[in-house]
Order: structure tokens, then sequence, then C-alpha cells
């Protein structure tokens, strides 16, 4: 079987249809993320939306749920988690994270914000 298989790849009787072939694997496109061929070695990688990590990571607070919405959630002082609610955006769900934070820990430097404590004029 493999040198049926080596026979195919070399293009038949004519042994310089391996040279053929090598050079038709250096032209194909590689993925960006793997570094794999395009298509027939990379499973999609494109597919795949990193962006949500960086968000995920970006913000304190806020996770993306199965649902494809962002939720918050915070720690108490005491040590007791508060969930406070899902939300259509990432940065929707890191301002009541701010929320939360400033009415528990007031606008001193315990509370570590997402964004600027004067975004927050009514709290």
């Amino acid at each position: 079987m493999v040198s049926a298989l080596s026979h195919v790849i070399r293009g038949g009787n004519d042994p310089s249809g391996v040279v053929v072939f090598v050079a038709s694997l250096q032209e194909q496109e590689t993925c960006d993320v793997c570094g794999l061929t395009v298509p027939d070695e990379c499973l999609g990688c494109e597919l795949f939306d990193t962006r949500q990590e960086t968000i995920m990571k970006k913000y304190r607070g806020v996770s993306l749920k199965a649902s494809g919405n962002w939720g918050a959630e915070i720690m108490i002082p005491g040590k007791v988690r508060k969930w406070l609610g899902t939300f259509k955006t990432a940065e929707e769900a890191a301002r009541a994270y701010d929320r939360a934070n400033i009415y528990y820990r007031g606008k001193n430097k315990n509370a570590k914000t997402n964004f600027p404590v004067e975004d927050y004029p009514d709290i």
C-alpha cells in the first residue's frame, strides 16, 4: 500500500512528479493561528473567535455565557458571591460590576473598577 501511495505521489512512473508535489505544498496558504496548511490540515481556526476571550480578560467581573450573553458577578465583602445579571454586551456587564463595586466599597481606592470612577456620578 505504501508503494502504491508513493507511486501516486510521484505522478506515476515519472519521478519528477515528486518535485511538483513538494512545490505545490510550499505554495499552499498557512493558517495564521495554528500554522497548518489551509484547507488540508487546518481545522478551521478562523471559526473560533478569540476576541471574546480577550474581552473576558479585559473586564473585571465579566464572563461569557453559553447563550452568547455576558454575565456579571461580584464578590462582596465577607466572601459572598452576588450575581448581577446577564447583558447583551461585555461593556454593559462591566459597568454593572463597577456600579456594584462602588456601592459595596465606596468611591475610594478599594473599589477597583473597569472604567474611571468619575463615569458614575449618580452613585
